[in-house]
């Protein structure tokens, strides 16, 4: 427990860093939280749009793994070397 000064709680220095530690403990469990359930209703957003729109949904996943194989399986180009030998 703390000792009391002129009307002051003092606490040990080991019970204010657990006090800070808990609150920030507490406070990125609230922000995992949240964020799981924003993930959860993104998804569930996407899933209703899908089987409303299946066709431009197969169109944009196309399209995206069209790029993204682009840009993962390109071919390096030579470098041009002088040819004024």
């Amino acid at each position: 427990m703390g000792e009391v000064r002129e009307n002051q709680v003092q606490m040990p220095a080991v019970g204010i860093g657990a006090g800070i530690l808990r609150r920030r403990t507490d406070a990125l469990g609230r922000g995992v939280a949240a964020g799981r359930e924003w993930t959860r209703k993104a998804t569930q957003l996407t899933l209703d749009w899908i089987e409303d729109h299946p066709g431009q949904a197969m169109l944009i996943a196309a399209g995206a793994g069209f790029v993204l194989g682009q840009i993962l399986f390109r071919v390096a180009e030579p470098e041009d070397e002088d040819l004024d030998d």
